[in-house]
């Protein structure tokens, strides 16, 4: 089944083009994207592959800006360069004006691509853009795409606590051995929302930081080509925007001590430059349903016998920032709250899990950050609820996997 993604920020021209694409047998709305703009357009090539991509010439960058007359090539050329981005099997350019399409043409034609005249009062545009589907549907059915491995993948930072409450879920765990791969994996399955039976394996990195979490889950994603990879476990929350005992689903997640540290009238200065990394809208939204599931939220809480806070569980998306070293001085959490003032959680792993994730091959996993608050990184910091918060995240994700995603 062919994926499309239309980039065009004229309603009644976008409606005509996909009215025009569903007249294609076998060519329906659900295989259809659609994003008005650049911003929206690079974000969908980064999560999915599509077949073709049909491109407005003249585009905004962002909804509230006014379409540059190059902003298609602009887009075009910049997901064509970097990495990050799923470069789509087919683009075809479409322009309401004839000397538009002259001098952008030969840009095109470098890929052996199309830039199709649109012209609502003629059906020569439509037949052109039904014969691009139909050729691309011909050669889709001989070709195999790179197909997911395993439906999820689990990495810890630590054994204890955080891998032996991913283990102590029931999910039929077993050791699985990779050949060549020393690492101890554990093997496992849970049965989703569908009533499919779907696989999992989960692994500990070797020590804790982004560094370590961003080689394992690497190698996770070269082992198994999970659909979906997710990091549980324990991380310190900021004060008045979590309580003990909340699960923290990081969206975005960056690295607060990325930067340029200088002296200044003999004062050291720290310049942030935060690169922040975002869930991907459909994990966003299957966690944001799962969030006001308040009576399943009190089932976690009622289930853990050992010592917990007082305080209900509630899951919160929000800023989480990553650092290389464990906190415990309320003068650093005020530096971080600084980047971003609506930062909910400070932790050590999450930046490296999402940051391999962005930079995986096809088929390319969706990332899932979920950590739970033990602590708050300040001078009372202690371990009295990290086995608490290690459980419940790992809860939480079991959760998400089993009623909310397929």
């Amino acid at each position: 089944m062919l994926k499309i993604l239309v980039v065009e920020d004229n309603q009644e021209k976008l409606r005509h083009v996909t009215s025009i694409l569903q007249e294609v047998p076998g060519c329906v709305m659900e295989q259809i994207d659609i994003a008005h703009d650049g911003i929206e357009a690079k974000r969908k090539l980064r999560s999915d592959q599509y077949d073709l991509l049909i491109l407005d010439i003249a585009l905004p960058g962002c909804a509230d800006q006014i379409p540059s007359p190059d902003g298609g090539i602009t887009l075009l050329e910049e997901v064509l360069s970097r990495d990050l981005y799923n470069r789509p099997r087919e683009v075809v350019g479409l322009t309401a004006f004839a000397d538009v399409r002259e001098r952008v043409g030969p840009r095109f034609e470098q890929d052996l691509w199309d830039v199709i005249l649109y012209d609502p009062s003629s059906d020569a545009w439509s037949q052109q853009l039904k014969r691009k589907v139909r050729h691309l549907q011909m050669v889709s059915r001989f070709e195999r795409k790179p197909e997911h491995g395993a439906d999820l993948c689990v990495v810890t930072a630590l054994p204890e606590p955080e891998l032996s409450a991913v283990l102590a879920l029931a999910w039929n765990w077993q050791a699985h051995e990779v050949p060549g791969d020393g690492t101890v994996y554990h093997k496992g399955s849970y049965v989703n929302a569908l009533r499919q039976t779907c696989t999992v394996i989960a692994s500990a990195a070797p020590r804790m930081g982004m560094t370590a979490a961003a080689v394992w889950a690497s190698k996770m994603i070269h082992n198994f080509r999970p659909r979906y990879i997710a990091m549980t476990g324990i991380a310190a929350g900021i004060k008045g925007a979590c309580e003990l005992g909340d699960i923290i689903a990081a969206d975005p997640v960056w690295d607060w001590g990325s930067g340029k540290r200088y002296v200044e009238g003999g004062s050291p200065i720290f310049s942030a430059a935060p690169h922040q990394i975002g869930l991907s809208s459909f994990v966003r939204g299957k966690l944001s349903a799962m969030a006001q599931n308040a009576a399943l939220f009190h089932e976690i809480r009622e289930s853990w016998h050992g010592p917990k806070p007082k305080t209900v569980v509630t899951l919160r998306l929000g800023p989480v920032a990553s650092g290389a070293s464990v906190l415990a001085d309320g003068s650093i959490i005020e530096t971080i709250r600084q980047q971003h003032r609506k930062v909910i959680g400070v932790e050590m792993e999450l930046y490296g899990l999402m940051g391999a994730v962005d930079e995986a091959p096809i088929p390319t996993p969706k990332a899932i950050g979920l950590k739970s608050v033990c602590d708050f990184a300040d001078e009372n910091k202690n371990d009295e609820y990290q086995a608490y918060a290690a459980y419940t995240s790992a809860a939480a994700l079991r959760a998400l996997m089993e009623r909310y995603l397929d």
